[in-house]
Order: C-alpha cells, then sequence, then structure tokens
C-alpha cells in the first residue's frame, strides 16, 4: 500500500473548515516569503529604470541606442523572473500547519490531531482520544497568521537595494511636475521622432476677444520655444507669466510632421487636427488655466506660464453737475473707465414731478463716446478713461424749466453695464423775447399741460394770433403754420393731433424768435453728427469728404444766419455784436478749414477731437440779448475787477524788480567770472566762459551795491505785503503769517509744488492733501526772493523772483476765468486796461497765449503746417509702394494695414 503525496493534499480537511481563513493566510504569507527571497532585486532592478526614465536621460541617445537602452532593460527583467522562478515550490499543507504552529507557539501538533483518526474508535482509547481533540480545539481558538518576513541583509550584505531607492528618490525630485511626460518620452525610443527643428516650425499665439481691442499676441519664435520656470510670487501668479483676457482663443500650428501634437491648458489636453495646407492647427478657448502647452507623445515643444484677467465692470460718475450752455442745451460731462473701453454712454432722464398715479416714460439720451485709443498687448487688465461731453437740446420737451433727475450709464466693450449716482438738476428752457413767440409758446404749454381742455381756447388764440401780422413781420411761413394748427386742432379730436401741433407751435414760435438761425442751428448739429459718427466708424473716404461737406454748408449757412441775427440786433438797440462772438465765428471758420486739412491726411482721432472743441465752441456762441445783472451781481463784478487790475499791476511791478535784480547781478560780477550756482543760462545774467583757461578772478563790487540789494529786498518785501493783503482780501486765508513762518513753510514745501495742481486763481491756502493755488506759491516766491536780496545774493534772486511772476500769471489767468464763468462769458474775459478789451496773454480771437507769441493748443492738439505736408508725403509714400507688385509679400500686407486706417 502507497502512501499518499502530501503536496496534493487539500489544505483545508473538512475538520479544519473553523480555520479556514488562517490557514489560506499562512499560505499567502510562505508563498510571498517563497517568492520575495527568489526575486528580491527585481524591485531594485524596476527602480533604476523608473529613476533612469524620470532623470530625461534617454530622449537624449540616439533613437537606435534608445530602444537597445530598452530593450536591455526589457531582458534583465525577463531573465530575472525566468531564472529565480525556475524551481520554485509553493508551500504544502504541512508547511502551513507548521508556521502556524510556530507563529502562535502552539505543541503537539493540534492540527494533526484533529483530522487524524484513532486505531481503535471504541472503548475508552476513544474517550481519551475525544478529549485530546476537545483540547486541541481550545488551543486553536485564537490562531493567527503572522506577516512574511524576508531575510534581505543575509542575501543583499552590501545593501545595493538602498542605493536604487536613493537615485529614484533624486530622479523623482528632478520630474516634480512633470513626471508623467518624461515616463512617456523615455517609453518611446523615438524611432519617428520629430526631425531636427520641430520647435522652430511651432507657431502658438493668443488671440484677445474682438471686445477687449487688443492685438494677437504670439508666444513663440522662429527656433525658439520660451519655457516657464514655475516660480511663484507673493500673489500666487507664476512669475514671468503672460496676461491673457479670459474669452481669448490659443492657436498651436505645427508644420508637417509625422503625427499630431496635443495642446494642453493645465491637464487638460486636445489633439491638433490635420490641416488642409499640412501640418497640423488647433484652436482652443481660454477661460481658465495657468500653463499653456504643446507636447508630442510627452516631449514638450512650448510650454508658457499664463495668467487670466477677467474683464472687469465698467465705472462711470459725472465729472460736473450737469448744466445749460448759452444755447440753453443740456450739458453732460462725464467720466468712464473701463479696462478695455466703453462702448455707449446713455443718460436717463425722469422726471421729479409727476401725477399721482401717472407713469412716466423716462428719456434716454445716447451722449458720445470718444475713440478707442490703441492698445498694446503688455495693456491688457490697464484701464482705459473716457471724458466726453454731450450736448442736448431739450427745450422742446413738455419737461423743460421742470426738475429732473440724471443717472449716466456705461456699457462696456464685453455687454456688461455700469451706472453712475443720480444728479438733479432743471431742464434748460428757452426764453423767448419776441412777444408773439411768447404767446404761442403758451398756448403750447397749454396744450401740453391740459390736453382737450385748451383744444378750443388754443385754436381760437392761434387764429387771433395769425391776424396780427405785425407781431411776426407778416412773415407767410409763419401765418401758415398757425392757421394749419388752429385748423388741426379744431378737426381733430384725437390725442395725437395735440402731440403734432405742439410741435409744429414749437418750430412756429422758433421762427418769430430768430428767424432762420434755428433751423441753420439743427442743421449744423445734424451735420457734424454724421460727419462724426462716420469718424467714429471708420467709414470710406468717400463718405468723409460727402459729410464734410455738408458740414462746411451747413456751417456757412449757420455764420449766415448768425450775422444776419447780429445785424438785427444791432439794429434794434443800436449796441455792436458782442467781440467773443465775432471771435467764436471767426475760429470756427478757422476750423472748418484746419478740419478739411486733417480730413485729407488721414488724421481722424484729431478731426474727431476737432468737431467736439467746435461744438464746444457753438454752444457757447450768444445769440440773445443777456439777461441784465442784478445790483449786487455788478458790486461784485466791480470788486472783481479791481482785484484783477491790482493783481494785474502787482504782476507789473515784479516785473520791473525783476529787471531791477538782473541789472544789480551784472554791476556786480565781472565779464571773466565764471557762472555762479543758481543763475539761469538762457537770461540775461548768463555769464561768458572764463577766456584762455586763466582762474577765475573775485568779482569786485560796488560800496554801493549792498545798499542797493537792501533797498531791492525792501521793495520785495513791499510787494509781497500787497499780495498778503489781496490774499487775505480775497478771503482765502484767515491772514498774512509772518515773514520767518511762511518763509519757512515755502521752503519746507518748495518741492511739493507740482504742476497741474488745484489753480483756481484764489489766493487761499492750502487744505490738507490740496496743492497750493498760484498766489500761495507767488508768495513763497516772494519770500525766498527777499531773503535772497536781503543776503547780497541778486542771482538767486532773480530765479525766485521768475517763479513768482510765472505764478502771478497763473493766478491772474484763473481769476479771469473763475470771473468769465461768473459772468456767463466763457473764458473771455479781460481786465478793463487790456488791450482791445482783451487780456494780455491772449491773441486777437480770444485764444490764450504760451508768452512766445503762438497761441496755445492745449485744448486740442492742432497739426501745423508742417505736421500736415509731412503726413501727405508719408501717405503718398506708402500708396506709391503698395502699387508697387514686387516688393515682399510681408512689406506690401504690412503698407496694406497702415493704408486701411486712411
Amino acid at each position: 500500500m502507497s502512501l499518499p503525496n502530501r503536496a496534493h493534499l487539500p489544505l483545508v480537511p473538512p475538520p479544519l473548515k473553523p480555520w479556514r481563513r488562517p490557514l489560506r493566510a499562512a499560505w499567502l504569507s510562505l508563498a510571498a516569503e517563497r517568492v520575495g527571497l527568489r526575486l528580491w532585486p527585481l524591485p531594485g532592478l524596476l527602480m533604476l529604470g523608473l529613476a533612469l526614465a524620470w532623470s530625461g536621460a534617454l530622449p537624449h541617445l540616439p533613437p537606435w541606442a534608445h530602444g537597445l537602452a530598452l530593450a536591455a532593460f526589457a531582458a534583465a527583467v525577463v531573465a530575472l523572473l525566468v531564472r529565480r522562478l525556475r524551481g520554485l515550490r509553493l508551500p504544502d499543507r504541512d508547511a502551513v500547519f507548521r508556521r502556524l504552529e510556530r507563529d502562535n507557539n502552539l505543541r503537539h501538533r493540534p492540527f494533526d490531531l484533529l483530522i487524524d483518526t484513532p486505531v481503535d474508535q471504541a472503548g475508552p482509547a476513544a474517550t481519551l482520544w475525544a478529549a485530546a481533540q476537545d483540547r486541541a480545539r481550545r488551543a486553536l481558538a485564537g490562531v493567527r497568521a503572522g506577516w512574511p518576513t524576508l531575510d534581505l541583509p543575509s542575501r543583499d550584505p552590501w545593501a545595493l537595494r538602498h542605493v536604487a531607492a536613493l537615485l529614484l528618490a533624486i530622479a523623482a525630485i528632478m520630474a516634480w511636475g512633470d513626471w508623467r511626460p518624461r515616463l512617456i518620452e523615455a517609453l518611446d525610443p523615438g524611432f519617428e521622432a520629430p526631425p531636427a527643428g520641430a520647435e522652430a516650425d511651432l507657431d502658438v499665439w493668443i488671440t484677445p476677444p474682438e471686445s477687449t481691442g487688443l492685438p494677437p499676441q504670439f508666444l513663440t519664435r522662429r527656433g525658439k520655444a520660451p519655457q516657464g520656470d514655475g516660480a511663484v510670487d507673493s500673489r500666487g501668479d507664476i512669475k514671468g507669466a503672460i496676461s491673457v483676457p479670459a474669452g481669448a482663443t490659443v492657436t498651436a500650428r505645427l508644420g508637417p510632421h509625422h503625427r499630431a501634437p496635443t495642446l494642453s491648458l493645465d491637464e487638460d489636453a486636445v489633439a491638433l487636427d490635420a490641416a488642409a495646407t499640412g501640418g497640423f492647427q488647433t484652436s482652443r478657448t481660454v477661460t481658465k488655466g495657468q500653463r499653456i502647452t504643446v507636447a508630442d507623445r510627452g516631449r514638450t515643444l512650448g510650454s508658457w506660464p499664463i495668467r487670466i484677467v477677467a474683464d472687469d465692470p465698467p465705472a462711470i460718475a459725472f465729472r460736473e453737475k450737469p448744466s445749460a450752455t448759452e444755447r440753453y442745451a443740456l450739458r453732460l460731462d462725464y467720466t468712464a473707465a473701463d479696462d478695455y473701453g466703453i462702448a455707449s454712454v446713455t443718460a436717463t432722464v425722469t422726471p421729479t414731478t409727476r401725477a399721482e398715479g401717472t407713469t412716466v416714460e423716462p428719456l434716454v439720451l445716447t451722449l458720445p463716446v470718444p475713440p478707442r485709443p490703441s492698445r498694446e498687448a503688455s495693456a491688457a487688465g490697464t484701464p482705459v478713461v473716457a471724458n466726453a461731453t454731450g450736448y442736448f437740446d431739450l427745450t422742446a420737451s413738455p419737461w423743460a424749466g421742470q426738475p429732473v433727475t440724471i443717472q449716466l450709464a456705461a456699457t462696456d466693450t464685453a455687454g456688461q453695464t455700469a451706472t453712475s449716482d443720480t444728479q438733479t438738476t432743471t431742464l434748460p428752457e428757452r426764453v423767448f423775447n419776441n412777444p408773439t413767440a411768447k404767446a404761442v409758446i403758451a398756448q403750447r404749454r397749454a396744450l401740453l399741460d391740459q390736453g382737450e381742455e385748451a383744444r378750443k381756447p388754443a385754436a381760437s388764440a392761434l387764429l387771433s394770433l395769425a391776424g396780427e401780422l405785425d407781431g411776426y413781420a407778416g412773415d407767410p411761413t409763419v401765418f401758415m403754420a398757425l392757421y394749419a394748427a388752429a385748423r388741426h386742432l379744431g378737426l381733430n379730436d384725437d390725442g395725437r393731433s395735440l402731440t403734432d401741433v405742439a410741435d409744429l407751435l414749437w418750430d412756429t414760435a422758433l421762427k418769430i424768435e430768430d428767424g432762420s438761425l434755428a433751423s441753420a442751428e439743427t442743421e449744423l448739429r445734424d451735420a457734424r453728427q454724421r460727419l462724426a459718427d462716420a469718424l467714429d466708424r471708420n467709414a470710406s473716404e468717400a463718405e468723409i469728404r460727402r459729410d464734410l461737406d455738408a458740414l462746411k454748408s451747413a456751417l456757412n449757412r449757420y455764420m449766415q444766419a448768425l450775422a444776419e441775427k447780429s445785424d438785427q440786433q444791432q439794429g434794434q438797440n443800436g449796441a455792436p455784436p458782442p467781440d467773443d462772438q465775432n471771435a467764436q465765428t471767426m475760429d470756427m471758420g478757422q476750423m472748418m478749414e484746419q478740419l478739411e486739412q486733417m480730413a485729407q491726411t488721414g488724421a481722424r482721432d484729431a478731426a474727431r477731437k476737432m468737431l467736439d472743441q467746435m461744438q464746444d465752441l457753438m454752444e457757447s456762441v450768444q445769440t440773445g440779448p443777456q439777461k441784465p445783472p442784478t445790483e449786487a451781481e455788478q458790486q461784485q463784478m466791480r470788486q472783481n475787477l479791481q482785484m484783477l487790475e491790482k493783481l494785474q499791476d502787482l504782476a507789473k511791478r515784479q516785473r520791473e524788480l525783476m529787471d531791477q535784480t538782473f541789472r544789480q547781478g551784472d554791476r556786480g560780477e565781472p565779464e571773466d567770472s565764471p557762472p555762479q550756482p543758481g543763475t539761469r543760462g538762457d537770461g540775461p545774467n548768463r555769464s561768458t566762459p572764463n577766456r584762455q583757461g586763466a582762474a577765475p578772478r573775485q568779482p569786485q563790487r560796488d560800496p554801493s551795491a549792498d545798499a542797493t540789494a537792501r533797498d531791492l529786498a525792501k521793495q520785495q518785501d513791499a510787494l509781497r505785503r500787497e499780495l498778503q493783503a489781496l490774499m487775505q482780501r480775497q478771503g482765502g486765508q484767515a491772514g498774512p503769517q509772518s515773514d520767518e513762518g511762511q518763509d519757512q513753510q515755502g521752503d519746507a514745501q518748495q518741492g511739493q509744488d507740482q504742476p497741474g495742481g488745484q489753480e483756481n486763481g484764489n489766493g487761499g491756502g492750502q487744505g490738507p492733501g490740496q496743492a497750493p493755488s498760484p498766489l500761495d506759491k507767488a508768495d513763497r516766491a516772494m519770500g525766498q526772493a527777499g531773503r535772497a536780496l536781503s543776503e547780497g545774493s541778486p542771482e538767486d534772486a532773480v530765479e525766485a523772483q521768475g517763479r513768482a511772476l510765472e505764478a502771478l500769471q497763473d493766478g491772474l489767468k484763473g481769476m479771469a476765468q473763475q470771473m468769465g464763468r461768473q459772468m456767463g462769458r466763457g473764458t473771455r474775459v479781460a481786465p478793463r486796461n487790456a488791450t482791445n478789451g482783451r487780456g494780455q496773454n491772449t491773441d486777437p480771437l480770444g485764444r490764450q497765449m504760451t508768452g512766445q507769441g503762438a497761441a496755445s493748443t492745449d485744448s486740442v492738439k492742432i497739426p501745423d503746417h508742417g505736421d500736415l505736408q509731412r503726413a501727405r508725403e508719408i501717405l503718398e509714400e506708402l500708396r506709391r509702394r503698395a502699387s508697387e507688385a514686387g516688393r515682399p509679400k510681408e512689406e506690401l500686407d504690412y503698407i496694406d494695414r497702415l493704408l486701411k486706417r486712411f
């Protein structure tokens, strides 16, 4: 009888089923030990291979060497498995029993006792056998299988396994954040790798949304694909990141290639599509992400850090409170800002008083928006500020003369809208001086306010006014309008007839009051608006020329009607037309000539600004009789004129004192002396170089020079006291300080005086955070000049006196502008003793002079004749080169882009 093969015995016989889990766990532990002890070099080999892959060394090998290295690694792994697994025997049941008995310190082999059977199964031996089995079962109650144990030190005495782990840790640090592409790149031997210079054929660019107005931005340069270093700044953005507007489109294009690369936004990757012209190309919209990457099977062709710039909503506010112009137009000044530009601005006008229970449809006005400036790619996210003024003739509105609330709304190029705070004002109401026109407007107001109740009385009153021919000089147009309005009221009973008659009566009253001036003004406004719209939308040259001719004709008719109106007023009251009206009319004619020159040379931005200035000038023309000032206003005007004359006299005496100081400095310094510190190189006291390089001689001072300097210092102090008295009288400060206190204050704040401060012409002191006024600057400069004269330094005194004189002139100008606003005459106010009724710093047309005889063009940059001629020559040269077909295509495309603007 042969013994059974114990290697094929079941691991869990029926008597041991309660212990099947620990038996199976012990078998797995033994199997893992035997396999682990045989294959312990395999993890080290795999770690070495992974470290080599993450190091990035394999892609730098030739394709054949790369493939050979991968094949050698695979062969080593297979050979190790075959050699080590040969002759491997899995654990049998007896080995499992012995492992559990050893792990749980069991004696007398309880597993064998439970599966064995006694020879004599009857009698006292059976009872003893059953008791032994019970004792074995109790011993196996808490049996557990232990974990596998590997005795590696005995098999690896040199600890080479730790070297492999260390190399893997170093490679993992090198591949941090880029481990997956490196691994893929290492497993690709590159037998079909991209040819040399594939990066040079890669083009990646970002096209911002059209609403931003930004040009496309190329990320690649021929022959070079920049990589980001991944460093992060304090705000969490990657250093050197490219600003990308939200919603932009990134496009990647690769030349002829053997396979399609991928375009990734962070971890989101898409493959490039085959292009019809060869190669691959794709586009994606960028809404989020921090890096753009183009890779080819794990090989990075280009990688750029980006920063998404969100499109913020715009902001808008009133620059000044709504006001009325001389032409009874509503003036709205606003300032708006957006990160990419303002598309439209509207104003919502709502009456504050309305009948209870009635709904009033608000009036929406469209304000002009200045053209968006050209933007560079680096300007993404920087605000674009728009300042503009809108004029609206609302005198025909039923709300004229009533309080209304106005709110501005700005819409940016992306469609986002923002509103401003509301402003309350009274809509301008046209004042009619002709009795017949007043009566017509009274009937119109009755129709608008009372409705049907005023229909019959208005019809009778209009027929009576039509019969009074002397009231409108027998004008047949007025007669027919009044008669038609009366008949229309009598023959119609619908509500629309009241609105139509109200419009007709308004035009009739304007005809009676202004004659042909009203229609000429309306035509001029429409022509100006059409030309402005054409310039804003970059219309064709023919359309702009047509609109320009229409504007010129409308301007001629307007100027002719304005002249007739002035002659009529002169005949009625015997007074000549105002000088500023004549000057404004001449300015408009000159602006028209410059506008034509700008249109010919393509300077459309300057032409648009010129149109805005023409409208400002037109709105300031006074065509009707002015309201006589009150007694208090006349008294205030007289006081202001006296103060203006005193300030002008003070500036004249300061100039004379500066001339005396010049001469004093010339007498106290010989001709050969070198220039002294503090002297100006372009004034009369400019020194000549020392002849023949000789050593400078000490100046020989006149014994009477010190006495003269003291006299000049006394005169300077006297002028300063007069200025302080003038400032105190004007109410700008509580009282003059001591000379030392003000001088110290002037020295402390001398470095803080900056141009462009709040120069309002007042001599008031400066509050916290407010720039000093011109008279404050003049006061400090006079104090410095007085100290310099007292110390015997006329050169330093001249420089301080020059600053004082300049500040006095600025104060004089600011005071004149303030008086002009108070008297309703714009900025064309001058002292009574000025030449031709105008200030010394204005030309015959009333424009401010710069001091060298040239007119100031601060409001609008007007190109002079030389600039226009140069621009015309450049334009002709561009057109000539564009007609030469033999030039390179890139140059012709560039010239074509330049000419598109014109």
